[in-house]
């Protein structure tokens, strides 16, 4: 895993998610990040796209109009990106830990596409902080995507079920996904 962001890589992870929920078909309400993931989406397929990349990672910086946003603010702006009722925040709100589980995986089994969570980390350079993630499968390992997959360097990783369910929990729990 490379170093994160100062945002804890939330731009290049929703950028790289919102992505995928454009591509998948759903209207994203913002103007901006709608026309960039269009252009993204429109490059051809020799081309280098990267450059695009951070376009659509800057705009979405930008629409939050802070460096840092809160979780509920990170919810309330996607939600109204993606429309009331097409986000949801509650992986996390079961008390237990198996109960979590076990509703993550039924939202993995029910959803093709990942789901983002914030998580606790330790970072090559020694810091330890908050870092966004990408969710993609769960099961005995928790597979995480690459944050950015337009830059050409694969960052997917893998990770034991109950080090993500630690890392996670002392982060808050907190996760988007889609409805």
């Amino acid at each position: 895993m490379t170093t994160t962001t100062h945002d804890g890589n939330l731009g290049s992870t929703l950028a790289t998610w919102l992505f995928q929920v454009h591509a998948g078909g759903r209207t994203i309400a913002h103007d901006e990040i709608r026309a960039a993931c269009v252009a993204l989406e429109s490059l051809p397929a020799d081309a280098t796209a990267d450059a695009q990349g951070q376009v659509l990672v800057g705009t979405i910086r930008k629409a939050f109009g802070k460096e840092l946003p809160s979780f509920a603010e990170v919810t309330s702006h996607v939600a109204s990106w993606l429309g009331v009722g097409a986000v949801g925040d509650d992986l996390g709100a079961e008390a237990e830990r198996d109960e979590r589980i076990r509703a993550i995986r039924r939202y993995v089994f029910s959803h093709k596409g990942p789901w983002i969570a914030r998580i606790i980390d330790r970072f090559p350079d020694g810091r330890v902080g908050e870092h966004w993630v990408l969710v993609r499968e769960v099961g005995e390992q928790v597979r995480i995507l690459d944050p950015y997959p337009w830059d050409g360097v694969d960052e997917e990783y893998v990770m034991p079920l109950q080090d993500f369910m630690v890392k996670w929990e002392l982060a808050g729990r907190e996760s988007l996904r889609l409805l």
